[in-house]
């Protein structure tokens, strides 16, 4: 008895805890969604009032709200408490907002510390602010007039003039070094509304790489003192230069449409004439002015011989899939060039393997971004190559040079030196022929003379004379059947031969997809090295039939001339060597999935059919 009423004692704790560390568990996944903002406008003008509101996505008490000390403005009203509920399709939803009416007591740029509130014993704090002051605006123009004003309080439209509204273009630099990267940024200001634009010309940018910088859709307006105004601006195009070419420059002007409404101003005017307002809109061409931009020559002074063109600041790394490998297997050089500049007009860096290595194009990835500093990210490089003999060998370091834009100096940045240990492998039966020339030595075989054993030779006297006796003719004449027969079999193996090469060419298209479905059996299989096999074993013996060139003679370079002389389109050969480059590449790469096999497989299959419809 005493056992089990143990037992049960101890049952009933854990289920206790159980439920303790479930409702631990919700309440944390609930203070999880719980989010808490404070929200403000970035910039304000000395004299208005404005909103300061914290939202919260539940329901709160309103006294556990704690407002920070606001320096700089004065709290004219607030909080106030709003409170919103609803159950959308079962799916339940609240929140609140507290909202403080602040005035600001002086001009410059104020931080508004984090407010808090708690909530189920859990405190939750907001985000801080940062809220710019605005001077007042200081003698603004009178506004014109639109339409006619009677002595007693008509009505008229207030017109736009080029100071209510207009565009700027602003340049971080005006004076850069070639491919230095400078930002051009068109801002428009204005006083009244603006509801649309027509007929948007911007420059064509000549002598300059431009990158456009992607602006969101939802872009806010902000204010802005200009001149002693208040303006509401916005940003409408922005982009990113790069110089080619040193000189003064001129960058054209910009120019638009702007569609302005303008309200119905009003004399006399009561507290109903808000309702009862009426607006025009009105159009007005806009023009921003050109743009001088001193581009100055990279110096000669200090250029190394590795520079070429690359302008910014970079950082280079580089790694090594192998230093210990066999003949035939595949090694992988990765180069990384990060940093900031003209990243997108930098070439592959030159690297120098070893006489006893095949190499391949290099695979590139750019992962890069377009940002105000200029273009970021990183350019990785990955060279293939495959050790066809065995030995220790080198790979020299490569250098690469830039201009650092912050020190007006070339710099040059290296990779260390790898050495590679090559043992010997396998020898490879693949039939597939490989364009790369084989590093073998050749060796030359000596023959010895053979002499005429003379000691043995007798010589007869001559009895009679061939040509008089029947033996010679009958052999004359057996001699000339022998050789009219054998021209006659010749001249037959040449049409034979000849029809072979018009058959193997009428069928190249099947005995390729013949071999395609040999790939297609190693895809299922994820066999990816049998795979890319089968694959080049379909192009190149495609190609030898169709061309009539023999496979040990094809080569791409033959393949590119031969194609052309049949007057392929570019886009095909081009497309054709890329997918030899690519099998190639994969043959030999780390492991690929289904679907980049799946892609290669339906490349294959689809550039055999345009070939087939071109190739006559």
């Amino acid at each position: 008895m005493i056992y089990k009423e143990r037992k049960h004692n101890d049952m009933r704790k854990a289920g206790l805890i159980a439920i303790a560390l479930m409702a631990l568990g919700w309440s944390h996944l609930f203070a999880d969604n719980v989010v808490f903002r404070a929200k403000a406008p970035s910039t304000v003008v000395m004299g208005t009032a404005f909103q300061l509101v914290y939202s919260i996505n539940t329901l709160a008490d309103p006294n556990e709200l704690r407002t920070p000390s606001i320096a700089g403005f004065d709290v004219v009203a607030g909080p106030f408490t709003t409170r919103s509920e609803q159950n959308i399709n079962g799916q339940y939803s609240s929140s609140m907002t507290f909202t403080l009416m602040l005035m600001p007591k002086k001009v410059g740029t104020f931080s508004i510390p984090p407010g808090s509130i708690t909530v189920n014993r859990q405190r939750y704090t907001s985000n801080g602010l940062s809220i710019k002051v605005l001077p007042p605006d200081k003698n603004a123009p009178k506004q014109a007039q639109v339409g006619g004003i009677s002595a007693h309080g008509g009505s008229s439209f207030q017109a736009a003039t080029n100071q209510d509204v207009f565009i700027r273009a602003n340049v971080s630099k005006t004076r850069v070094y070639e491919q230095e990267a400078f930002l051009v940024t068109y801002k428009l200001y204005s006083i009244p509304d603006i509801v649309g634009f027509e007929d948007v010309k911007f420059p064509d940018f000549k002598n300059f790489v431009m990158q456009q910088i992607d602006l969101s859709n939802d872009r806010q307006t902000q204010l802005e003192n200009y001149n002693g105004r208040n303006y509401t601006t916005a940003v409408i195009y922005q982009v990113l230069l790069f110089p080619q070419r040193s000189g003064i420059i001129n960058i054209d002007r910009a120019a638009c449409t702007a569609i302005i409404r303008l309200r119905n101003q009003q004399k006399v005017r009561s507290i109903f004439d808000d309702f009862f307002d009426t607006y025009q809109d009105v159009k007005k061409i806009l023009v921003a002015p050109p743009i001088r931009i001193d581009v100055e020559p990279l110096p000669l002074q200090g250029k190394p011989a590795s520079f070429s063109g690359a302008v910014g600041n970079f950082q280079l790394n580089s790694s090594l899939s192998k230093t210990i490998v066999k003949t035939n297997e595949a090694v992988t050089l990765e180069i990384t060039l990060s940093g900031t500049g003209n990243l997108k007009l930098i070439n592959n860096l030159p690297v120098v393997f070893p006489h006893d290595f095949d190499t391949y194009e290099p695979k590139v990835d750019n992962n890069y971004r377009t940002t105000q500093n200029g273009i970021t990210g990183t350019k990785t490089i990955d060279y293939l190559a495959i050790p066809r003999q065995a030995g220790d060998f080198t790979i020299a370091p490569v250098s690469f040079s830039y201009f650092d834009v912050s020190t007006h100096t070339y710099k040059t940045l290296s990779t260390p030196e790898y050495k590679i240990h090559v043992d010997q492998g396998a020898v490879s039966n693949n039939s597939v022929v490989n364009n790369m020339p084989q590093k073998e030595n050749i060796k030359l075989l000596n023959q010895d003379i053979r002499y005429i054993d003379t000691n043995n030779f007798n010589v007869s006297k001559r009895q009679s004379f061939l040509i008089e006796s029947n033996a010679f003719w009958l052999v004359y004449l057996i001699a000339f059947l022998i050789a009219v027969s054998l021209f006659l079999i010749f001249r037959k193996q040449a049409r034979d031969n000849a029809n072979i090469a018009l058959t193997r060419t009428k069928k190249a298209n099947k005995m390729a997809l013949k071999r395609l479905k040999m790939a297609s059996l190693y895809l299922k299989d994820n066999d990816k090295e049998r795979f890319y096999e089968e694959v080049l074993k379909a192009i190149w013996g495609y190609m030898s039939d169709k061309l009539s060139i023999p496979m040990a003679d094809l080569t791409k370079q033959m393949m590119d001339l031969t194609l052309r002389e049949r007057k392929v389109e570019e886009d095909l050969i081009q497309r054709l060597m890329e997918l030899l480059n690519t099998c190639e590449y994969a043959q030999y790469a780390p492991a690929a999935n289904n679907k980049a096999m799946d892609q290669i497989f339906d490349e294959t299959v689809s550039t055999i059919e345009l070939l087939e419809n071109h190739i006559k």
